[in-house]
């Protein structure tokens, strides 16, 4: 093939590749891909409905189906792929660098070779061709293996960080779950009291009109009634927007139609002072484990700042090939050895380590920081906890002194004795206290599950341990405290 030739063909595979990226640029329909988005989404939801146990879900199926599906946990995930894929980059600073080049040139005049004996000019092809194939290996360069040492430490930190992402989907699922059992607890309550205040305000309507009761004592119970009702319809309405708070958490559609068993499992408190549980929380919080490796990595930064002042080493071999109309020649291989040494960069250097200096204080800071809000965090969740568990029992007294006193507020009611407003005053009193006792059934639940992220000890399957991280940085997971 001709120079001519060969230059026609890549002028009209140019053409053609052009041709390819401005057509490909204008099929872009919004439209049609919100609809084709759209669609394979609704169908993969479909498949996690349909991959759900055929049963009402516990506490415990919900926490393994968010573990899996929670969007945060997934996204947590992808950030440890990219920290291993940034480990494998930096490691390949210690791999030699192959590089190939090919040059073809085409001239429109002939090129002039040299001058014959008679005087004449020789001319020859007007095309010729270069082809290089370079290999390169650094033999120093400190830079790169304290750049290699910080990718492994931020390959474990992805991993702590996603164990600990998941440790707060136990928790948040767990809020979600009992939310709702709340609720529907709520809701079943207001149906029974919405009952009782519409039989009552049907009764006092009979003895008002037989003169028996003030017209406003009637319409005191048509009010209780109609605030029955009232409250039930707002719970309902509240209790979808916690079935779909929950839906989400576990990675479900928000308007599916779910059952749940209501058994939340044998949660158990830590044991022990609040000054063990501090211990144990310092011993094995996730977050400490990320603060000592960001304390590590600024350490490392600290030293591949100070190798910006240290020569880089490497030995460099190239071959080379060349001719005229597309006819190559092997000219030879060519070996070397290179050397770099930054003597003066405006200073930019001398910054750079300063600022690595700063930032690695910034990173002790932080984990003294961290230190303190775990042992502020272990103290206000273990307060939260007894004043959970006691303000439980204070609105169990609440609600079987109200009902004492609205059942006996009928009685004197009935017979005469007390106006019926008192009763239905004793009636509405009691109310309160139910739905109040009901709101704090399920607190003691979240309590613990607070109090173990606090602590920095939720249990997770052994599948989701970061297994790059060092026994001592490994998140603690006893035995006996699985939700």
């Amino acid at each position: 093939m001709s120079a001519r030739a060969f230059s026609a063909l890549c002028r009209a595979f140019c053409a053609v590749a052009l041709l390819a990226a401005a057509s490909g640029c204008g099929t872009f329909d919004p439209q049609e891909a919100r609809r084709g988005q759209t669609d394979a989404f609704s169908a993969e939801l479909r498949e996690r409905l349909a991959a759900l146990p055929d049963r009402p879900l516990s506490l415990d199926d919900c926490i393994k189906i968010a573990l899996t599906n929670n969007y945060s946990a997934r996204l947590a995930d992808l950030d440890r792929e990219l920290a291993r894929l940034g480990k494998t980059t930096a490691f390949s600073a210690f791999l030699p660098r192959v590089s190939a080049s090919v040059g073809y040139t085409d001239r429109d005049y002939d090129n002039i070779l040299g001058q014959a004996a008679d005087g004449r000019l020789v001319y020859g092809p007007a095309a010729d061709t270069a082809s290089t194939l370079t290999a390169a290996l650094p033999v120093f360069s400190p830079a790169s293996w304290f750049l290699y040492a910080a990718a492994r430490h931020g390959e474990a930190s992805a991993a702590i960080a996603a164990y600990y992402t998941r440790q707060n989907i136990v928790l948040q699922t767990t809020a979600a779950y009992c939310d709702v059992l709340v609720q529907l607890d709520t809701v079943r309550a207001l149906e029974t009291q919405l009952s009782a205040a519409e039989r009552l305000s049907e009764r006092l309507s009979g003895l008002s009109a037989e003169g028996f009761v003030a017209d406003w004592e009637r319409g005191q119970a048509d009010l209780q009634a109609l605030a029955r009702r009232t409250e039930l319809d707002s719970a309902r309405r509240r209790l979808r927007v916690l079935q779909g708070r929950l839906l989400q958490t576990i990675g479900l559609p928000p308007d599916a139609e779910i059952g749940l068993s209501g058994d939340c499992g044998n949660a158990r408190a830590p044991e022990g002072p609040v000054e063990d549980l501090v211990i144990l929380a310092l011993m094995s919080h996730p977050q400490l484990a990320l603060a000592d490796r960001r304390v590590v990595m600024g350490e490392l930064a600290v030293r591949r700042a100070f190798c910006n002042f240290l020569p880089t080493l490497s030995i460099n071999a190239t071959h080379i090939w060349g001719g005229e109309d597309l006819a190559f020649d092997a000219l030879g291989w060519s070996t070397g050895f290179h050397g770099a040494w930054s003597v003066f960069s405006g200073f930019a250097n001398s910054a750079a380590y300063r600022t690595a200096l700063v930032e690695r204080r910034q990173s002790e800071l932080q984990r003294e920081n961290t230190f303190l809000s775990i042992i502020l965090g272990v103290m206000a969740a273990e307060a939260q906890l007894r004043d959970t568990r006691e303000s439980v029992a204070v609105r169990q007294l609440a609600y079987d002194v109200a009902a004492a006193k609205s059942a006996d507020r009928d009685d004197r009611a009935a017979e005469g004795l007390i106006p019926v407003s008192d009763a239905l005053d004793a009636r509405s009193e009691m109310d309160f206290a139910q739905v109040a006792l009901i709101r704090s059934r399920y607190q003691e639940t979240i309590a613990i599950a607070n109090l173990e992220l606090a602590m920095g000890i939720p249990f997770l399957p052994p599948e989701y341990a970061p297994p790059l991280a060092p026994p001592e940085t490994q998140p603690a997971t006893p035995q006996g405290d699985a939700p």
